[in-house]
């Protein structure tokens, strides 16, 4: 068996207002006691797996600020996962970076250490958004960024673009786009800003002191961004995924299509064996049941029923969409007894579901509706 292998660094330099991940403020003391239970997660969770297989198809590093990390540390890690893992040469090895954390001689380091994607967490280039944001880089740090990837022979690197951000106009939007398809990076995340709630963000629109762009105004700038992309050259293979052809990324595509995949370090989730579980979001639990050697692992409860719901959901948003055979196959019943009937006989009739070559997707009109749709299907 082939698997995916997710890491979740959970240090940050500060806190973006926006997110609601499992994060510390950046502690060296405490990124050592991190690593140290890890290096004992890592062993553990091999001595579990070995009986399911142990080869590795993807490794992401994400985070938090994965480029704060201490070099050695992370290579004495790397250290111990090949020595218990099947690495191809080939294996698409993704790392999370804030521009702001991108040197030279870091990146030159990952790229010896064998990361070969790395990612760079752009959001915007507007000053004033980034600051709403609680990001504390500058355009010129993205652009620094991406110009040592390029030096250094990364063919493989993606950013990361928000919209509907607090004041953003289409104006701003598409002068982002523009420095975007300027940089030509192989691999663009376009995302709509999440509001999470207990966030400072969610505080800050809770009281009037920021505003989001209005509905309309957000489809018109997904559309925008879409349109801008496409004719730049990228294929959106994904709701908020845009790649050249060949540049798609492989770890994600894993999780859309129900790979199985490892999760070490807190918070971080896995389906490995047909079980499901999370590790314990809260970093110094994790760190303490690991110095007694048990792994922090919370158990996932949902049945069935969720699992296809999530299935459904998750292979809507690709383009490729639902492969019946395969979801038959998972889940051993047909994926029409999963849908609404009367909801997707009226979604075929008006072109916004399309079988195709054994497979269920959305149109292009659909995606900017995929919510709506994905919703009344499952009711």
């Amino acid at each position: 068996m082939a698997f995916s292998l997710y890491l979740h660094y959970p240090f940050c330099p500060s806190y973006c207002s926006y997110c609601d991940y499992c994060r510390r403020l950046h502690d060296r003391s405490l990124e050592s006691d991190f690593y140290d239970a890890l290096d004992t997660e890592t062993r553990l969770a091999a001595d579990w797996i070995r009986s399911h297989g142990a080869r590795l198809n993807t490794i992401f590093v994400g985070g938090g600020t994965p480029s704060l990390t201490d070099l050695e540390r992370f290579a004495r890690w790397l250290e111990v996962l090949r020595s218990l893992f099947d690495i191809p040469d080939d294996i698409e090895f993704s790392f999370e970076t804030n521009p702001e954390s991108v040197a030279l001689a870091n990146l030159s380091a990952l790229k010896n250490l064998g990361v070969n994607r790395p990612v760079f967490g752009i959001q915007s280039f507007n000053t004033r958004l980034l600051e709403r944001l609680g990001r504390i880089h500058t355009p010129h740090d993205s652009q620094r960024a991406v110009y040592y990837a390029g030096a250094l022979g990364y063919r493989n690197f993606g950013v990361d673009l928000l919209f509907n951000l607090p004041g953003q106009t289409s104006r701003m939007l598409s002068d982002d786009l523009d420095q975007i398809i300027d940089l030509d990076p192989p691999h663009v995340s376009f995302y709509q800003l999440a509001v999470e709630e207990g966030t400072p963000l969610t505080d800050d629109l809770k009281r009037g002191r920021l505003r989001l762009p209005d509905r309309q105004l957000v489809l018109a700038m997904y559309r925008a961004g879409c349109q801008r992309l496409t004719e730049a050259g990228y294929v959106r293979y994904e709701v908020s995924s845009f790649a050249k052809p060949g540049f798609e990324c492989r770890h994600n595509l894993g999780y859309w299509q129900g790979d199985e995949y490892l999760g070490l370090g807190p918070s971080a989730q896995s389906y490995v064996g047909g079980q499901r579980f999370s590790n314990h979001p809260d970093l110094d639990r994790y760190i303490q049941e690991l110095k007694g050697n048990a792994l922090p692992r919370v158990p996932d409860e949902s049945g069935v029923e969720d699992r296809m719901t999530e299935a459904i959901m998750l292979g809507l948003r690709t383009s490729q969409g639902i492969s019946r055979a395969q979801f038959s196959r998972r889940f051993g019943v047909p994926l029409e007894t999963r849908l609404n009937r009367q909801q997707y006989e009226t979604f075929i009739r008006s072109g916004h579901l399309l079988p195709d070559k054994g497979k269920l997707r959305l149109s292009d009109d659909a995606i900017l509706r995929i919510d709506e749709i994905t919703r009344r299907l499952l009711e």
